[in-house]
């Protein structure tokens, strides 16, 4: 486990021992723990809406409480505000990372010219490696969560970050014409026969790793497939071990729609927050906020937003380019889904599965969802 490694070297610091526990139902053990009294020291949490309801009951201590004053100028302004409530920063982002890439074969990219920088340039390079019969991108529809990230994609490079904030935080009606903007730019992309791979009641059917073996397989049939920075190690150990990252597997950042929204990254990241202000605590959050911490975890293959991260201790070359990726991004806007409240999220995409199945529904399918956003965010 990744966190003993990070718990070995702060206790070879500093001679503090750290007893670590972990559970398959984290979340669950983490609120029973609570409501008994029995508080960790620090917990590491998967998304910001957890701690921000902690720490507006009291809960979590602040960074500058526990002394680590230094969090704010050593990392990227976009970190410090995902891990502030109210303005305060509670939470140190580790293990970030990005669901804002298109995975290709460098040498088919090549052979086609390039990169694409817009969504224009995407859908001309699409329409150039349509040939001979074959369809070159590929949409893995099944799992509905696959879908709903190129939804948040589109919308982000659309509607903005604040109206982005506004919808997944319950400020902003489903039925907002952005959505509805950004729900015909999605099926335009990949609800376009010419380019899908399989058509769509294929993609509709097609799993997540069925859809990495059609772009990264002995015998690939597509040339495209977005997801985050995951995908590059499970191609590599999973789908086809022939595979070298960089010469055979590589990604280019999610095109840009509208202009002032460049550099966009939607994506994910894990926090470390503390319930106790001791002695041992603060020295372990400061460790944890710490450069050496941050490439400690660059060894192990995760990602800190630290300004002073040494990218040399990034071991693929597909985890470096990632981490530049997200370090230098415009724009960073969580996992929408990640951000609503109960299984709002999982039931956003089930409607956005629904929406690429059948478009002339969408009108119908967003007034529904939104009945049920509405009550669950209480508008």
């Amino acid at each position: 486990m990744k966190a003993e490694t990070i718990a070995v070297a702060f206790t070879k610091k500093t001679g503090i021992n750290v007893q670590l526990e972990s559970t398959s139902d984290f979340m669950t053990v983490l609120r029973i723990r609570i409501a008994g009294g029995d508080l960790p020291m620090v917990a590491f949490v998967p998304r910001p809406g957890v701690f921000a309801e902690y720490a507006d009951q009291g809960l979590i201590k602040s960074l500058s409480s526990l002394g680590v004053t230094s969090f704010a100028d050593e990392y990227q302004k976009t970190w410090v505000d995902l891990g502030s409530v109210g303005g305060t920063p509670y939470a140190i982002p580790f293990a970030v990372n990005s669901k804002s890439m298109i995975w290709y074969r460098p040498a088919a990219l090549r052979a086609a010219g390039g990169a694409p920088a817009t969504l224009d340039d995407f859908k001309t390079l699409l329409t150039k490696m349509a040939t001979g019969g074959k369809k070159p991108l590929v949409v893995t529809g099944k799992e509905t969560w696959t879908l709903g990230d190129w939804f948040e994609n589109i919308y982000l490079r659309t509607a903005g970050p604040q109206k982005y904030a506004d919808l997944f935080g319950g400020k902003l009606p489903f039925t907002d014409q952005s959505v509805v903007d950004a729900v015909g730019i999605m099926d335009g992309l990949i609800g376009n026969d010419t380019w899908l791979n399989g058509g769509r009641q294929i993609a509709l059917s097609t799993g997540f790793m069925d859809g990495l073996g059609q772009v990264f397989g002995t015998n690939p049939t597509g040339e495209f497939f977005m997801e985050g920075g995951f995908v590059g190690s499970i191609a590599i150990n999973d789908v086809n071990t022939s595979l070298k990252a960089g010469e055979d597997v590589a990604f280019f950042p999610f095109p840009s729609i509208d202009p002032q929204y460049q550099n966009a990254v939607v994506g994910g990241s894990n926090f470390a927050i503390a319930f106790a202000d001791n002695d041992a605590t603060r020295q372990f959050m400061a460790y944890l906020a710490s450069a050496e911490a941050a490439n400690l975890w660059a060894t192990l293959g995760d990602i800190s937003p630290s300004k002073n991260l040494d990218m040399s201790g990034f071991t693929s070359p597909l985890v470096q380019t990632e981490a530049q990726l997200l370090l230098t991004a415009g724009l960073f806007q969580f996992d929408g889904t990640d951000l609503m409240p109960g299984a709002l999220g999982n039931d956003w995409n089930t409607a956005i599965q629904a929406i690429f199945q059948d478009p002339s529904k969408t009108a119908d399918l967003l007034a529904s969802f939104e009945q049920e956003a509405a009550a669950e965010f209480g508008r």
